[in-house]
């Protein structure tokens, strides 16, 4: 694996909670070589309260486990103000949609389905240390008019944009559940220099705060997945690869 996957974090704290012994000294050992200061747990029962304890900017949670499972422990930390707004990533064998939705109607941020790479799993932990991290009150606020039915213009956040695709003279915006027209063109709104949007393709402008996973296609071609259900990917353009590795963690 190449160093330059992931930047160095050495003040970022991650806490492990799995009961697969071997999984846990693969990952500690993985994540501690890219800089992050990693504390493994391997049973549920205690993990809210060691999580007080350590103070970690992450939490990798499995959903298996004997006794207390991942879903108790993850409503435990949402239930306790030291803890409600720890990231959570969710470590789990299931890929159904059902299990997803589960989670993250208890509050997971994310999810890794077993079996999983290396890589897939350190590009999700950068995307949603990057998403947590706290941003001036400008960007956040950031928003754009889209037309939403017969209702005339509304405005979306941002945060809520998954992504922003041309097509002949058309700009939609695509969000969680829905896609919108919107009134900038994909210039215009390449044009807004927001931190977290870049234009990753002659048609595309992506939110990179929503990127979830990242990975060569082929031998020439490179794709972003983001955090909608349906996985949405998209290809980089070829002249801006290195400007998006760099952005995404995995280019120094």
């Amino acid at each position: 694996m190449s160093d330059s996957v992931l930047p160095q974090s050495a003040q970022t704290r991650i806490l492990l909670v799995d009961d697969d012994v071997q999984l846990v000294r693969g990952l500690k050992t993985a994540l501690e070589h890219h800089g992050y200061v990693v504390r493994a747990v391997e049973r549920g029962a205690h993990a809210a309260e060691i999580a007080t304890q350590f103070g970690p900017q992450l939490i990798l949670l499995d959903v298996m486990m004997p006794g207390v499972d991942g879903w108790q422990v993850l409503g435990q930390l949402r239930a306790s103000p030291h803890t409600e707004s720890i990231p959570v990533i969710m470590l789990t064998a299931s890929g159904a949609d059902a299990a997803k939705l589960k989670g993250f109607s208890l509050g997971a941020d994310d999810y890794v389905t077993k079996p999983f790479s290396l890589q897939e799993l350190q590009c999700r932990v950068e995307a949603v240390l990057r998403r947590s991290r706290p941003r001036d009150a400008a960007e956040a606020e950031w928003s754009i008019p889209v037309l939403a039915g017969t209702s005339g213009f509304e405005f979306l956040k941002s945060t809520d944009i998954y992504f922003a695709e041309g097509i002949r003279n058309y700009t939609y915006v695509h969000t969680y559940d829905s896609r919108y027209l919107c009134r900038l063109s994909l210039g215009a709104l390449d044009d807004q220099h927001v931190a977290d949007f870049m234009r990753v393709h002659r048609s595309y402008v992506v939110n990179m705060a929503q990127v979830r996973g990242c990975g060569w296609v082929s031998g020439s071609s490179y794709r972003l997945r983001l955090g909608d259900l349906a996985r949405t990917e998209f290809p980089v353009s070829r002249a801006l690869l290195s400007e998006v590795q760099t952005r995404l963690g995995l280019k120094a």
